[in-house]
Formats: structure tokens, C-alpha cells, sequence
């Protein structure tokens, strides 16, 4: 079982994360812990490493002040990355959606923050008869703390080796701990982190039975305001070579502001994207507006192919569906509304029919 040394604890993440820079720049594997008093809210940020490398950390940490000539807290980040956080509970979901997250990672210049929030084991406690309250209580914290430190760090060596089967070098790969809920975790590491995009798995450990994280995926994407990955199945790296890009519009006035964010995460790749509206009420007026639409992309995204067009069709779900099939559709995006035809996408049942029946990672905008 590996063992993680804490070697330093900060209370502003930036510093921490300086750090990390340095011993990844030395090929060093670095992980924090995350300490809270208030879910969510960062109080300090424990730095490790394995204990193998203990000694190699030192002494990069010892050349900081005399490269810089400064102490570590005043030193600013220099990394200008674009950053994916991915959510991990271990469950094959979650291998799935770092592998998609490691060849976005490639391709739009990002490192990855991988996050593991573990229960506070105070929420299931039975006292045994024959401990007393506290010791038990430290017991089983220190417990869990090294079952989750492990795995972590099992899963951080795992997602290595899948890069190096790909021949992917130069994506940065670090992870973080947090003990309590997991939505209010994701929350306050997404506010402190700021990431560009989260990157979440969808389906569980086996086909039967779901991941802690696909159980929540619609209270995590609901809950947020960065764009989100929803990755429900392996990828292949032909998935991002040509991306076919179907982007569903309610016509709101936000859809504006999605697709400028859509086109600026799949900038680099080769790239069709299609706008459609589902019709189901076979609404003239509609048409006229989907031509106006057109000419306006013309106009403001020449640089781009992309397009709009007017399906009609009963039913959202299966317009989007018969579509993305006819048109080797490789990713679906749309933006979560508060009101309109999509907003029913995101009740449980139907969502989880998105997911499984569709088979193909969605990238969905808060609005």
C-alpha cells in the first residue's frame, strides 16, 4: 500500500499549487489533501507525496527560495494551463471519464485535477462497547483518510500507465483529497480551482448497479457553473481527431453565450458543429427563425463550419437521437435552462435515458 508524506500546508491553494509545479517539473508525483472546517471552503491544503520520494522533494523545495529569491507564499503560479477537474469514486465510470479527460487535456493544453471526496466516517459510526467514543472516532477517520489516500494514489499510477499505452506525454496529472459531501466539495474546489471544464463519468462499477458519481450526475451538473462533461462510455482517440459537434437550441438568448464557449474549449480540433431545433409543434415561424440564426453564424463565425438547422419531430429526445445517428454526431452539447424543452432532459428518468441510450459524451453549459 503506497504511503503518502505530507511535506507541507498551505493555507492559499496558489502556493500549494506552485509547489506541485515544481515537483511535477522533477517527476515527482504530488497530491493534496484538503482540509475544511466548512464544507466546500478551502481552509489549507495539505501537500504529499509517495514516501519513496520523499527525499527528491526536499531538495527541490530546498532550491526554491534561492532560485526565486523569495519565500514559496509570495511566489506567483506561472502555469497557464487550462485546467479539467475530474471527479473520481474508482468505479470504471471514472476511468472512463479520465481517459476522455486525458486526450482533451492533450489537445487543448490542460492539466487535470483529479478529486476523491470521501464520507466523514462520523455519519455511520456505531460505538463498539469496547472503545471509548474518541478513540474509535479517530480510528476509523485514520482509516479511512489511508483507504481513500490509497486508492487515490492507485488510480493517479493507473491513469499514467494509460497514457503511456497511448504514447500521451506532457499532460500533468494531480489529485486532491476532501472528506464530507460530495456536490459541496465539487463546488468549492470548482470556485478555488476555477477549472475550464469537469469531466464526469456516467455509468458504475457494473452494468447493473451505478457509481456514487453517476447517482448524483444531476445534482453535480445542476449545481454548477462550468461546463460539463458528461462521458458515458469509453472513448477512442479517433473521437477527437474529427468532431461532429450537434449543439440543441431552445432559442434562448444564453445559447449565444454557450456556443462562444463551446467553440473556444474544441478550437483546436477539426470541427463540425450543427444547431438544431427540435419542432414539435410544427411551428412555421420557427423556420423563419432558424434562417435568421444562419445568416447570423455566417456573419459572426465564418471562420468556423458551422450551421443551423430545424428537425421536426414529436419527441426532443428521439429528434436528437435519429439525428446524431444520420449524422455521425460524436458529441452532443446543449445548455441547462432553468424553463424550456429541455429542461425535462434533466428529470432522472429521462436523463438516464439520455445517458444510456445515447451513448456519446455531452458537454452541457450552465445557464
Amino acid at each position: 500500500m503506497p504511503i503518502l508524506v505530507t511535506l507541507a500546508t498551505y493555507e492559499q491553494s496558489k502556493t500549494a499549487c506552485f509547489l506541485k509545479e515544481k515537483f511535477e517539473s522533477a517527476y515527482i508525483d504530488c497530491f493534496f489533501a484538503i482540509v475544511s472546517t466548512t464544507e466546500g471552503e478551502w481552509d489549507e491544503v495539505r501537500v504529499q507525496v509517495k514516501e519513496e520520494d520523499v527525499e527528491r522533494a526536499i531538495k527541490v523545495m530546498l532550491r526554491i527560495k534561492d532560485e526565486h529569491g523569495m519565500d514559496i507564499e509570495q511566489i506567483e503560479p506561472a502555469n497557464l494551463l487550462r485546467r479539467i477537474v475530474v471527479p473520481t469514486d474508482f468505479s470504471k465510470g471514472s476511468e472512463y471519464a479520465c481517459q476522455y479527460a486525458i486526450h482533451l487535456a492533450q489537445k487543448i493544453k490542460a492539466e487535470i485535477k483529479l478529486l476523491h471526496v470521501y464520507q466523514d466516517p462520523v455519519s455511520e459510526l456505531r460505538i463498539k462497547e469496547s472503545a471509548t467514543y474518541l478513540d474509535y472516532l479517530k480510528s476509523a477517520i485514520k482509516e479511512t483518510e489511508k483507504k481513500a489516500r490509497s486508492e487515490i494514489v492507485d488510480f493517479n499510477d493507473k491513469m499514467k500507465a494509460y497514457m503511456d499505452s497511448q504514447n500521451i506525454s506532457g499532460v500533468r496529472i494531480h489529485s486532491s483529497l476532501a472528506m464530507g459531501n460530495i456536490i459541496e466539495n465539487i463546488k468549492g474546489v470548482s470556485r478555488k480551482y476555477k477549472p475550464d471544464v469537469i469531466v464526469l463519468g456516467t455509468v458504475g462499477r457494473r452494468e447493473d448497479s451505478k457509481s456514487v458519481l453517476a447517482g448524483l450526475a444531476n445534482s453535480i451538473i445542476s449545481g454548477l457553473h462550468v461546463p460539463v462533461y458528461a462521458i458515458p462510455g469509453p472513448c477512442s482517440p479517433e473521437d477527437f481527431e474529427n468532431v461532429k459537434i450537434l449543439y440543441a437550441t431552445d432559442f434562448n438568448e444564453k445559447d449565444h453565450k454557450s456556443l462562444e464557449q463551446l467553440l473556444s474549449i474544441v478550437e483546436p480540433y477539426e470541427m463540425e458543429v450543427t444547431c438544431i431545433h427540435i419542432d414539435t409543434a410544427h411551428n412555421p415561424a420557427k423556420k423563419e427563425r432558424m434562417e435568421e440564426l444562419n445568416m447570423q453564424l455566417k456573419t459572426e463565425y465564418s471562420q468556423h463550419y458551422i450551421k443551423c438547422q430545424l428537425i421536426e419531430d414529436e419527441d426532443v429526445y428521439h429528434g436528437m437521437k435519429e439525428f446524431a445517428s444520420r449524422n455521425k454526431i460524436n458529441l452532443l452539447s446543449f445548455t441547462v435552462h432553468k424553463r424550456g424543452i429541455f429542461e425535462k432532459l434533466f428529470k432522472p428518468n429521462l436523463f438516464k435515458k439520455i445517458l444510456q441510450e445515447s451513448n456519446l459524451p455531452i458537454l452541457l453549459f450552465p445557464s
